[in-house]
């Protein structure tokens, strides 16, 4: 029986030193993916960090926008308003030099 049970020990030791290496391969395995799973979940925070800048800027921008539509339109008004009434004074002031010709010509 001695014969038979020093290769049964043998391997039961071989088998328990390659469990533990399997054990210590596994565990560094599971750092290594840790260790991924946080680099990636840090970069995915710092896109939507960016993005969250992106779309504040993105509105900041779209909200001048309007507000120099509104300007643009306003201003748009005054000059047509303006530029009738500089047609209106220019033709009364015509009609002025036309009277005063008029009255030099009597």
């Amino acid at each position: 029986m001695e014969a038979a049970e020093l290769p049964a020990m043998l391997a039961a030791l071989i088998l328990m030193f390659a469990s533990v290496g399997a054990k210590v391969g596994t565990t560094k395995l599971i750092a290594s993916m840790k260790y991924q799973i946080n680099h990636v979940a840090s970069l995915r925070q710092e896109a939507l960090g960016r993005l969250k800048i992106a779309q504040s800027q993105n509105a900041v921008v779209m909200q001048n926008k309007t507000v120099l539509a509104t300007k643009k339109a306003k201003l748009t008004k005054r000059l047509n308003r303006l530029q009738t009434e500089m047609g209106t004074l220019q033709q009364e002031d015509q009609a002025r030099k036309q009277r005063n010709e008029m009255r030099k010509v009597d």
